[in-house]
């Protein structure tokens, strides 16, 4: 009878042991999962600033080949311009929030200006609409640089 109760015994301990060790793993993971989450968002935001940065590259070369009067790599130029930033409003909505409502705006800008490139056209304010495609693509990236050097440690 004694070894029965024994064996009773021993085994509610094994299987105190196993659930505590169940508990233990089941918290570590939910642990892992946030780090996982928390990792991930953080590429997203890197990224989506990496992409600002060459729009903003983009914007620049814009802005240089109308000072410069070269209006057919201009427009070459612009239609980068727009389809960049179309798609990276659409990739990173979630981290551009109402910066996104700018972005769009840079986008009118650009098609504004490139229409105003075409021959017969007046091409005046040509590289204030430049400037300010490059003012408003900069100040995203500012704001998304700001982001990411407030969460990191």
């Amino acid at each position: 009878m004694i070894l029965h109760d024994w064996f009773d015994l021993s085994n509610a301990g094994v299987g105190v042991a196993g659930l505590a060790l169940t508990i233990g793993a089941v918290w570590q993971a939910t642990g892992a999962k946030s780090a996982a989450r928390e990792a991930r968002r953080a590429v997203f935001q890197r990224n989506s600033a990496e992409d600002m940065g060459s729009i903003r590259d983009l914007a620049f070369d814009l802005l240089n080949a109308l000072q410069t009067e070269r209006y057919e790599l201009a427009l070459h130029i612009a239609g980068r311009i727009i389809s960049a930033c179309s798609i990276a409003r659409e990739r990173h909505r979630g981290f551009l929030g109402s910066e996104g409502g700018k972005l769009e705006l840079a986008v009118d800008l650009v098609a504004t200006t490139s229409r105003k490139m075409q021959p017969g056209t007046d091409r005046t304010n040509l590289v204030a609409d430049a400037q300010r495609v490059v003012r408003i693509v900069s100040s995203i990236k500012g704001v998304l640089d700001r982001d990411i050097n407030e969460e990191q440690p």
